[in-house]
């Protein structure tokens, strides 16, 4: 699903799988570009309410996700199927893997 970020006025959060070290630092990570404290994104279902909490208007990109699927696993999987999940169920929303 690719739209026009700029246009939509989308909030674009860029994570690079190549800087995280584990799961709890990628949703640290997420939890910190998205206005949280860590604390409130301590899962991935929690990571989808945070995600809902921006009104469905945000463009995700994640890069490196080979890098980051070698440190955290099944995790990373986890992790896709989410943003995959959040951007079917809002049309505002966008998610893109570089």
């Amino acid at each position: 699903m690719r739209r026009n970020t700029r246009a939509a006025g989308l909030k674009k959060i860029v994570i690079d799988g190549a800087k995280i070290a584990n799961k709890s630092e990628a949703l640290a990570v997420f939890a910190a570009r998205l206005g949280f404290v860590p604390e409130y994104v301590a899962n991935l279902d929690a990571l989808y309410d945070a995600l809902g909490e921006t009104g469905g208007r945000i463009c995700v990109v994640l890069k490196n996700v080979k890098a980051l699927h070698d440190k955290t696993g099944s995790f990373a999987n986890g992790l896709i199927a989410v943003l995959e999940a959040f951007v079917c169920e809002n049309e505002q929303a966008e998610f893109k893997i570089l």
